[in-house]
């Protein structure tokens, strides 16, 4: 149906990476571009996202999430402009495709779910965003420490396995709800001065992209 969650207007930002060089949405239907940057084609890999919701726009970070983690890659390469800037490109998707939050996590239920989640053994590295340093999960148990970077606790936050595409949606989808509204450092006195996102996020490991 049309408006598959937007308003009836022409949309030329794409919803999940924020390029503009294309049409994606037009009175409320799909125009089945394909993004040069992303990949994403539009009524394909963003069909069902309702504003207003986490619920509704959840896929929409997930995607982003997974496309960020694996290197934020172009679809064509030959259209990356010189001196390209993700987090200024994320500027451009609608604030109503970044938000709201996501609710804050059911605890109770998070602590039972641990023991069917995988781990690494002893993770020093972000699973989310790829701050390296603190010991987050130790000998396969969460510290439930806070990352200095994007916020998340481990074991609460970061549950996922390694392998299981749908187990990692919530690791991806915290992970582009973090850049789509621009990366703050929840501990901003710990961000460096030179802070690159994409060089933060390539240390991810390849088990949490």
């Amino acid at each position: 149906m049309p408006g598959e969650g937007s308003a009836a207007e022409a949309e030329d930002f794409c919803r999940m990476c924020g390029y503009g060089e294309d049409r994606f949405w037009d009175a409320g239907w799909p125009t089945g571009a394909i993004c040069d940057c992303c990949g994403n084609e539009s009524g394909i890999g963003d069909m069902g996202a309702t504003p207003g919701s986490w619920s509704g726009v959840e896929g929409l970070h997930a995607f982003r999430g997974w496309w960020l983690g694996a290197g934020a890659g172009w679809e064509r390469p030959r259209r990356r402009p010189d001196g390209w800037d993700v987090l200024r490109q994320l500027e451009n998707i609608p604030p109503h495709w970044r938000t709201p939050a996501p609710p804050p996590p059911d605890r109770a239920r998070r602590l039972a779910e641990r023991a069917s989640h995988g781990s690494l053994g002893t993770e020093t590295v972000c699973r989310i965003c790829g701050l390296p340093g603190e010991v987050l999960w130790r000998g396969g148990r969460p510290t439930e420490t806070l990352c200095p970077a994007c916020g998340a606790e481990s074991g609460i936050d970061d549950l996922g396995t390694p392998g299981d595409w749908d187990a990692l949606h919530g690791i991806r989808a915290r992970r582009g709800y973090w850049a789509a509204v621009g990366a703050p450092w929840a501990v901003p006195a710990a961000r460096p001065a030179t802070w690159d996102l994409r060089e933060q996020l390539a240390r991810v490991p390849d088990a949490w992209r």
